[in-house]
C-alpha cells in the first residue's frame, strides 16, 4: 500500500517559510484563505498503488500551472477526480482535502471483489510458526513457547496476568498497580536474580499486569542453568507473595511518587482524550496510575483481596522465548513443576452474581448438560470462565 507523504503545507503548495511553492504558482506569496477559497474541492494529492503515479497538487488554473516535469512523462496519470479510464485490478486511491482549517484524508480500496466482506478475510487461515508450542496445565494456566536463537544464549520469560485497571471497581482505582508493586518487589526469589546477568521488571496497563525477566542461559555467579531459577521466581511473584504490612506501605509511597511524577500536562490531556473516546466503557475512567486519594486510604485487606480475586492460574499466560538450552519436553516439565501445584481460582471470589452467571453459561454450553451449581466451583480455564472471560463476566454482572 502506498503511503501519503508530505505535510499539510506541502499539500497546499506552501513551503516551510509560508510562501507558495514555485511548482504551482511561480513562487508568489498567497494568503492561505485565498488559496483555500479557490481550491477547496480540488486541493488533492492522489496516490495510486496500481499505476505507481501521483498527481501534483493542489490543482490550479491551467494558465497558472507550471510546465509538467519531464520525469512524469506526457501521459496524464489516472485520478478519481477527473474522467478517464480507471486501472484494472486492485488499487488504492487516497486524497487530502483542505476545508477551512481542517485537513481531511480519505483512502479507499478499489478494484477488489468483495473488498468490504470482512467475513471472508476472517475465514482465511493464518499461517502459524511451526516451532510455536502452546498448551494449558490442568489448573488452567496457559503457556506459549517459541525457540529463537537470536540473541544467542539468552531467553525471556513473561508472566502475563489478565487483569488491569479496567477490572477495578470504583473504589479500587490504582489497586492493580499497587498489587504489581507489592508482589514483584516483595519477592525474595526475584531478588536472587540480581547479579546473575538477568534483568527483571513489571508493568500494569488497562488490561494486563506483566512480570518479565530477560536472562542468560547460565547463571554467571553459580554456573547453573537460569531457566529453573527464573520460573521459580515468577511463580513466587504471582502466587506466593507475602503481603507484609511494611512492604505494602513502602510500595504505597512509591505509587504515590509515580503518580506525582506522571502528573504532567501531556498526561492530563491524554486522560481527557480517553474520556471522550471511551465514554461508554472503563477505558475512559480507569487509568492504571489510579487516584491518589484512594491509594492513600486503602486498608491492607483491599490489596490482598484484589490479588486473591484475580491472580489465579486460569487468568495467567506464561511466555518463554529465546535460545533454549534443553528440549521442549523438559521445558514443559519445568513449567508443570513450578506452576502446576497451584490450585485453580474460585468463582466465590468474584461474588455470587458472577458465579451464578458463569455457571449458568457453562450449563447451557455443556454438551451433556452437567455442571456444578456451587459458587465454590473452580475456574479451570476450560470454559467461559477462563482468563478474560472471567473479567468480562464480572463486568457484565456489575452492569446488571
Amino acid at each position: 500500500m502506498s503511503l501519503l507523504k508530505g505535510t499539510a503545507a506541502t499539500q497546499l503548495g506552501f513551503n516551510r517559510h509560508g510562501s507558495q511553492h514555485p511548482y504551482f504558482a511561480g513562487g508568489r506569496s498567497t494568503p492561505l484563505g485565498r488559496l483555500n477559497a479557490v481550491t477547496r474541492h480540488t486541493c488533492t494529492r492522489v496516490v495510486n498503488s496500481y499505476t505507481n503515479t501521483r498527481l501534483p497538487g493542489p490543482r490550479v488554473q491551467r494558465s497558472q500551472r507550471a510546465p509538467r516535469p519531464q520525469h512524469l512523462g506526457s501521459a496524464v496519470p489516472w485520478s478519481p477526480l477527473r474522467p478517464g479510464t480507471r486501472p484494472a485490478g486492485p488499487h488504492i486511491s487516497a486524497s487530502v482535502h483542505v476545508q477551512g482549517r481542517r485537513i481531511v484524508i480519505c483512502a479507499a480500496l478499489a478494484g477488489v471483489a468483495d473488498a468490504t466482506d470482512t467475513s471472508v478475510l476472517l475465514k482465511q487461515p493464518v499461517k502459524g510458526n511451526d516451532q510455536l508450542v502452546t498448551g494449558q496445565l490442568a489448573n488452567g494456566l496457559r503457556y506459549v513457547l517459541l525457540p529463537n536463537p537470536t540473541p544467542p544464549e539468552r531467553f525471556e520469560a513473561h508472566l502475563e496476568v489478565h487483569v488491569g485497571s479496567v477490572d477495578e471497581r470504583a473504589d479500587e482505582q490504582g489497586v492493580a498497580h499497587l498489587v504489581e508493586h507489592v508482589t514483584f518487589l516483595g519477592s525474595k526469589r526475584r531478588e536472587s536474580l540480581l547479579g546473575t546477568g538477568a534483568r527483571a521488571n513489571a508493568y500494569t496497563d488497562f488490561h494486563h499486569t506483566v512480570f518479565h525477566v530477560h536472562a542468560p542461559l547460565v547463571n554467571c555467579l553459580t554456573g547453573t542453568p537460569m531457566l529453573p531459577q527464573v520460573l521459580e521466581a515468577l511463580a513466587e511473584i504471582a502466587y506466593e507473595p507475602q503481603f507484609l504490612a511494611t512492604r505494602i506501605e513502602k510500595e504505597r509511597k512509591a505509587v504515590l511518587a509515580e503518580a506525582q511524577m506522571m502528573n504532567t500536562i501531556e498526561y492530563r490531556i491524554d486522560c481527557q482524550l480517553l474520556q471522550y473516546l471511551h465514554a461508554e466503557n472503563n477505558l475512559g475512567c480507569r487509568f492504571p496510575i489510579g487516584k491518589t486519594d484512594q491509594v492513600k486510604t486503602w486498608k491492607h485487606e483491599v490489596v490482598y483481596n484484589f490479588w486473591r480475586k484475580w491472580y489465579f492460574p486460569a487468568n495467567v499466560t506464561l511466555y518463554i522465548v529465546g535460545d533454549m538450552d534443553r528440549p521442549t519436553q523438559e521445558v514443559l516439565q519445568l513449567i508443570e513443576t513450578y506452576f502446576g501445584k497451584f490450585q485453580p481460582g474460585r468463582l466465590a471470589d468474584h461474588g455470587e452474581a458472577v458465579a451464578g452467571a458463569l455457571l449458568s453459561s457453562s450449563t447451557s454450553s455443556s454438551a451433556n448438560g452437567s455442571s456444578s451449581s456451587s459458587s465454590e466451583a473452580h475456574i479451570n480455564g476450560n470454559g467461559s470462565s477462563n482468563g478474560n472471560g472471567t473479567a468480562a463476566a464480572v463486568a457484565a454482572a456489575a452492569a446488571s
